[in-house]
């Protein structure tokens, strides 16, 4: 395959670089900005301090958007997860054509911006009194954005299953839940973990939601930061874009990590 390439290498690894650098260099700025000691954001800092993380961290204006994003998201990511995983299940067990009727449900919300699911359920907030000043709206909201992504992940891994092992422990006197328990679930874990992550990674920055449905007094982080960046550029803005990147780097590399144990379970297992 390499030598098949030839020079057509040089323009691919060229993009590559590219794209590289197109990414990291800003991020890369971003995190030596919130280390400057000084009060203006500047490039390159001014001498070294981390005593922006510190304001950050001690600080509830910043502090309770964070908390409140990570329970709003955590919980719409489990919503998503739960009917993704149940979605993807579902499909293998019908009829071609239906199978392709429910994949087409669940994966149309990917194509809506995210500001239709907001204006309606803004106007739900608005017919149904008892979710005013709630966070119910969001979350579903939330969770309806991230769940076309779990279903497919889980329908890639789903696709792969070798019916023959659903048909044997059926045929052993297995009932369904045992067979979903026991045999399917631990095979689609991965897949699962990785829809999870891409999930909560979505809705975690979600903000045209929050912008409408939101209690009044509330903020999510998103909109925190969105907030700050329009009011002024303080490192404050930066520390915390660069502890929010951390954390999504720290969760990509313990996913990457489980990947890895698991795939080694895998083929220890089969080569006994």
């Amino acid at each position: 395959m390499t030598g098949a390439l030839g020079l057509y290498r040089v323009p691919i690894f060229a993009v590559s670089v590219l794209a590289g650098l197109m990414l990291f260099v800003p991020f890369l700025v971003l995190v030596a900005t919130s280390w400057t000691s000084g009060s203006l954001l500047l490039f390159p800092p001014q001498g070294f301090s981390l005593r922006w993380y510190e304001q950050v961290l001690q600080d509830p204006k910043w502090m309770d958007p964070f908390f409140l994003s990570l329970g709003v998201s955590g919980v719409a990511t489990v919503i998503a997860v739960i009917f993704g995983t149940l979605g993807a299940l579902a499909v293998t067990r019908l009829s071609q054509r239906s199978a392709r009727i429910v994949r087409t449900l669940f994966i149309v919300p990917i194509a809506l911006p995210p500001v239709a699911y907001a204006i309606g359920l803004y106007g739900m907030n608005l017919e149904l009194g008892f979710l005013r000043g709630t966070l119910v709206t969001l979350i579903l909201g939330e969770a309806l954005i991230a769940l076309p992504y779990v279903f497919v992940l889980v329908s890639a891994a789903t696709g792969k299953l070798d019916p023959n092992l659903r048909n044997a422990a059926v045929t052993m006197g297995a009932p369904w839940t045992l067979v979903l328990r026991r045999v399917e679930l631990p095979l689609l874990l991965p897949n699962i973990l990785a829809g999870a992550i891409f999930a909560f990674s979505i809705v975690f920055d979600e903000v045209v939601l929050s912008v409408f449905l939101l209690p009044p007094g509330v903020v999510t982080l998103p909109m925190k930061m969105l907030s700050a960046s329009t009011e002024a550029f303080s490192p404050a803005l930066t520390a915390t874009s660069t502890m929010v990147s951390l954390l999504a780097l720290i969760v990509l590399a313990l996913f990457a990590w489980f990947s890895q144990a698991s795939a080694r379970r895998t083929r220890k297992a089969a080569s006994k």
